[in-house]
């Protein structure tokens, strides 16, 4: 969420007692106020209050409100991407990463979750992934979608998300806090600051995100932390795999492209 963005928290149209408290809750955490809809639209919520965004607490869960647009959680990518894992097929994030059963993963820029949710499938039920978000709507929204999320097709998924960990907060300061040589895998995925017109969800983070560009003082800790490497993805046009000081390596598609920088053997 941008610093110039102002919210509020509402719920669906007739509330219960029980939704009316989880709003609550909500606006608790967030540290915004909560609005009573009576039956209003939300245009109208947002034009009273100056407001930008609402998170709206349903019986189905949270949505964003914003710009006229409903924003819902879903993991997007990594549906497709976890159902060709399981046929076998090799995933490039996995690859460069060398992720093993077992290891513990940092993801450090959450976003929607798509990657942290195909990183908690690779490390299996005894590893472990953290994924950090420092604005606190995406945090909010992607925790609880990760929590709630239903896909029975594909309960692999589901498992996989209920055991990824979301940390409200900065990347610098979490990753200060943890001894060095802890995890395995510190991941960064800042949000691009390209528009890439097929990526719907990257653009609907995007109203929430951060655009600032990934500090030299993240990778200067992660390399700290890390056991075996820090990966990078950018666009291929990005510019910050070069910036930062990362090797390229040939994987990805497209527009993507990843940076790693190798720390250590690993276990």
């Amino acid at each position: 969420m941008t610093a110039d963005l102002r919210g509020v928290v509402t719920t669906a149209a007739r509330p219960d007692p029980e939704l009316l408290h989880r709003a609550g809750e909500i606006a608790r955490r967030l540290g915004l106020p909560l609005v009573s809809r009576d039956r209003r639209k939300l245009d109208e919520i947002l034009a009273e209050y100056a407001a930008s965004f609402s998170a709206v607490a349903t019986r189905e869960g949270t949505f964003l409100y914003a710009d006229g647009r409903q924003y819902r959680y879903h993991p997007g990518m990594a549906v497709v991407r976890l159902r060709q894992v399981i046929r076998g097929h090799p995933d490039p994030l996995l690859e460069v990463g060398e992720v093993r059963p077992g290891d513990r993963v940092v993801d450090a820029t959450l976003g929607l979750g798509a990657d942290a949710i195909v990183l908690s499938h690779a490390v299996g039920p005894e590893g472990r992934v953290v994924g950090v978000e420092d604005r606190p709507v995406v945090a909010l929204f992607v925790e609880e979608g990760l929590s709630t999320y239903a896909y029975p097709a594909l309960p692999e998924l589901e498992a996989a998300m209920r055991r990824v960990e979301v940390v409200w907060g900065d990347h610098v300061d979490y990753l200060r806090r943890l001894p060095d040589r802890s995890v395995d895998l510190v991941y960064f995925d800042p949000m691009f600051r390209k528009t890439i017109p097929a990526s719907r969800g990257i653009d609907a983070l995007r109203v929430f995100g951060d655009p600032s560009a990934l500090r030299f003082e993240a990778v200067k800790e992660a390399v700290r932390v890390a056991r075996r490497r820090v990966v990078l993805k950018d666009r291929r046009d990005g510019g910050e795999i070069d910036r930062l000081g990362f090797r390229p390596v040939p994987k990805g598609s497209g527009r993507i492209q990843f940076g790693v920088i190798d720390v250590g053997g690993g276990k």
